[in-house]
């Protein structure tokens, strides 16, 4: 499997057990999604990815257990400490209308109402119902919260968002 088009789902923390089982944080708003996912890419910087077949999957302290064919001991599963599990982006659950994918906000243009750019989105930050946009532009950042009533017009294809943002928030 070539590592190109995957989205990450989670990210082994460690070994669980001795079988061969690795602990992984979850890194989607799907956790329902393990019961479908079966052939995975494990990816990590400056590290060959794997292509591996999951064999089984539990919860357990919110993190996601997963076992996988030929992962058989503990130090099988060492190795495979800190590789995020990846799935091809074709694999990802549907949003709703409306809803959007925080790498798909990435490098989105930002403008105001006259079509006036205001930067590019270099980051998302916050948590569930919290989120803030990073823009970034020549003259520094500047947070945007990713609220309904200041969007505008999104089109993540397009990679540009319309914002009506209150006055003087560019400048804090």
């Amino acid at each position: 499997m070539d590592a190109t088009g995957f989205v990450a789902i989670a990210k082994i923390i460690k070994p669980q057990g001795n079988r061969g089982e690795v602990a992984a944080e979850i890194w989607t708003d799907f956790p329902e999604r393990f019961q479908f996912v079966k052939d995975v890419l494990l990816q990590r910087s400056q590290r060959q990815p794997q292509s591996l077949r999951v064999e089984s999957f539990w919860f357990h302290k919110k993190r996601v257990i997963l076992k996988f064919f030929g992962v058989d001991n503990r130090s099988m599963a060492e190795e495979l400490r800190d590789y995020e599990v990846t799935i091809p982006e074709s694999q990802r659950m549907p949003l709703t209308e409306g809803t959007y994918y925080q790498h798909e906000l990435l490098n989105c243009v930002v403008k105001d109402r006259q079509g006036r750019s205001l930067g590019k989105i270099s980051e998302v930050v916050g948590t569930e119902g919290n989120y803030l946009l990073k823009v970034s532009r020549d003259t520094g950042d500047f947070l945007i919260p990713f609220a309904q009533s200041l969007l505008v017009q999104a089109s993540v294809k397009d990679k540009e968002l319309v914002c009506d943002l209150p006055e003087g928030l560019e400048d804090l």
